[in-house]
């Protein structure tokens, strides 16, 4: 095969990669795995200007330390592709489709362009590879860092015959030791793979055809340039013992946990047999490659060290020897996240295999092996094709491991909150003290692609918004436990909807709804069932009037539910269900407070809350706010009053009560609403 001809092969090979890598991008995974889920959150610690050699992890609900480069980049290409799950992912597509290209490279320039191809082709074509392309983490860039050290040491070392003139520059060995130096900010394999580089030039020094004083000068410059790269890295390890990567290069694998022979098996049945079963990386159990793929490699293996004393072979073998016990030794073996650091070699035997096996036939007879290539290329596109977009994703544990109920939810609201008025219904979405892992509704917007619309936040458990009066929204619920356990009220409410039911939607979680008659009427009846009182230190008060009432802060008091159950005894809960409308931007920070009083001046119990998020609710929009105030154990028996208003939590100032913009107070009572408290009866 001519190099022109393997070009080609190669350009095709690369489409149908780009074809494998981006198709549906947005919505295969569905979701975030934890793992991805903490690399992102690193890299938005990046973009917030918090740069680190070491990332302490147990903030985000994680254990040890991860280097920062991978999330620098991270940050940087986000900030070209935007976020969301296409955003985070780009920079994995990236590095996949330039990882082939250096396979291809390497295999052209140590076997010959039909190595190169079949190489190139395999790692195209098989599940991992394309998996890692669309994960967003550090393993990815494993098999891109090997691939580049291998281009390296054969551009910068006599590794295969060449002429003078195309001898290494500088700039080959300044490459060198810029990648090998960089590649410890990446990942803690750096250690292994700078070790084998190390090793090489070790050998290739004694090796029986020596090197010139010109080469073993540029070598010593690439390792000098290497070790003044990883000095940062050097001091951060000393002054961060517990984070540095020595200690992770091999997973925190011990012997008691697993003994080595056991994990070397395991890993090796993984190959060819019976893959990783975790579904984050792999359907559980599919092997890494066909096993005629492996008798192909084992060929090139095989040949390898037939010819070990020659450079080109010895390269590989120096490699796998020397990388194996990374993705081998790991007591979770077979690990596939840790075995896509021997992902170029195997593909480059793979190749080697091939073109050993095509020379030793008969030239009539080799049409016969490049069919059967072709059929066995062939039949792991067909396995992949299969695996990849229907077995996979539709395995439960690949949904929970990748949260994929919040992943495709996200990808609906990209496609329809433009559209259509949406409410997000999530507990805790305001948690008071920041959370070693995000929220439900926090992720949700972290796998949105599109620029954020207008999106309104609720807890369903205690309120509910209509946007725009009342007319038609979604209520999307994040959490498949949320629409059945609601507040019976608000289901009430809810049951006025359609829960939608069509592919690539979670069941009960998105409502349609339009209440805007239900709730004019419901509004209309508060005007002429229940009534208000200002509180009494206002001046001129004229007795009870009828909502609506108008608050400062762009809020109006519509009305309230009556009471229906006056009795309560100590300890009871009180609930009081509130509407209220938005007539401009609230105060962002606002808190409504619900107080139970013994007289004007005397509070026996309160509750200060908010059920919506203020920041995001717009001109015309209606909530229900649930507040549930327990009376305590001491509450002597009598006659109560319930008052509401509504204040800012930065400064603790309350709005006013507003009458034709004529302040009356802080607060209002609420005359349908009283409270009688008895003993409870002997028992």
């Amino acid at each position: 095969m001519s190099s022109r001809t393997g070009f080609a092969l190669a350009v095709g090979l690369l489409l149908i990669a780009v074809f494998f890598r981006f198709w549906s991008l947005a919505t295969l995974p569905a979701g975030l795995s934890d793992a991805e889920i903490v690399d992102i959150r690193i890299a938005e610690a990046v973009r917030a200007g918090r740069i680190e050699v070491f990332y302490n992890l147990s903030p985000l609900g994680a254990e040890g330390g991860r280097e920062g480069l991978y999330h620098i980049l991270l940050a940087v290409i986000t900030a070209f592709t935007g976020n969301g799950l296409i955003g985070y992912r780009m920079l994995s597509v990236f590095a996949s489709l330039l990882t082939l290209a250096l396979i291809y490279a390497v295999g052209m320039r140590l076997y010959g362009p039909l190595a190169g191809v079949l190489a190139m082709a395999l790692t195209a074509v098989s599940m991992l590879p394309v998996v890692l392309g669309r994960n967003v983490g550090r393993e990815t860039f494993l098999p891109l860092l090997v691939a580049g050290t291998l281009l390296v040491l054969i551009k910068a070392l006599p590794v295969y015959q060449r002429s003078d003139r195309h001898a290494p520059s500088t700039a080959t060995y300044g490459g060198m030791g810029l990648l090998l130096g960089l590649s410890f900010y990446i990942h803690p394999a750096s250690f292994m793979i700078t070790l084998f580089a190390m090793l090489f030039i070790g050998y290739m020094v004694i090796s029986p055809a020596p090197l010139s004083r010109r080469t073993i000068s540029y070598s010593s410059f690439a390792i000098l340039l290497l070790i003044i790269i990883i000095i940062p890295y050097l001091l951060s390890s000393i002054r961060l013992p517990a984070l540095d990567g020595a200690g992770r290069v091999f997973g925190g694998y011990t012997i008691d946990q697993l003994s080595p022979i056991q994990a070397l098996w395991n890993g090796f049945r993984g190959l060819f047999f019976v893959g990783d079963t975790n579904p984050t990386y792999n359907l559980p159990g599919r092997p890494l490659f066909d096993l005629v793929s492996g008798v192909f490699i084992l060929i090139g293996s095989l040949t390898a060290l037939r010819s070990w004393t020659r450079p080109r072979y010895m390269l590989l073998l120096m490699a796998l020897v020397i990388l194996s016990p990374i993705a081998f030794l790991n007591v979770n073996s077979p690990n596939f996240a840790r075995s896509s650091v021997i992902l170029p070699m195997l593909a480059l035997l793979f190749g080697l295999g091939v073109v050993t096996l095509r020379r030793s036939l008969a030239p009539g007879t080799r049409w016969v092996l490049s069919l059967g290539v072709i059929v066995l290329l062939g039949f792991n596109l067909f396995w992949v094709s299969r695996d990849l977009f229907q077995t996979w994703p539709a395995l439960p544990d690949m949904q929970t491991a990748y949260h994929s109920r919040i992943g495709q939810l996200a990808h609906h609201v990209d496609l329809t909150a433009e559209k259509i008025p949406t409410v997000i219904c999530a507990r805790s979405v305001f948690p008071s003290q920041p959370r070693r892992e995000l929220s439900d509704s926090q992720l949700l917007l972290l796998m949105m692609n599109r620029e954020r619309p207008t999106i309104r936040f609720a807890d369903c458990g205690t309120g509910l918004i209509f946007t725009n009066g009342g007319s038609e929204e979604q209520v999307i619920f994040t959490n498949p436990n949320t629409l059945p356990n609601i507040h019976p009220y608000l289901r009430e409410w809810l049951e006025q909807g359609l829960v939608v039911d069509r592919p690539g939607i979670p069941p009960d979680s998105v409502v349609m709804l339009d209440v805007s008659s239900a709730l004019a009427d419901k509004l209309g009846l508060f005007t002429t069932t229940v009534t208000l009182d200002y509180a009494p230190e206002t001046n001129g008060s004229e007795g009870p009037i009828n909502p609506p009432v108008r608050y400062g802060g762009n809020l109006t008091l519509l009305g309230y539910e009556p009471n229906p159950d006056t009795t309560y005894v100590p300890g009871s809960i009180v609930t009081v269900i509130t509407y209220w409308r938005v007539e401009g931007p609230p105060p962002p920070d606002m808190r409504l407070f619900t107080h139970i009083l013994s007289d004007p001046a005397n509070i026996i119990a309160q509750t200060d809350t908010r059920s919506v998020l203020p920041g995001q609710l717009q001109e015309r929009d209606i909530f229900i706010q649930i507040t549930f105030v327990s009376l305590p154990l001491s509450t002597p028996p009598g006659d109560y009053a319930v008052s509401v208003g509504v204040y800012q939590d930065s400064d603790r100032m309350r709005m006013n009560v507003l009458d034709d913009d004529r302040p009356r107070g802080t607060r209002l009572f609420l005359n349908n609403h009283p409270i009688v408290v008895h003993q409870p009866a002997s028992e």
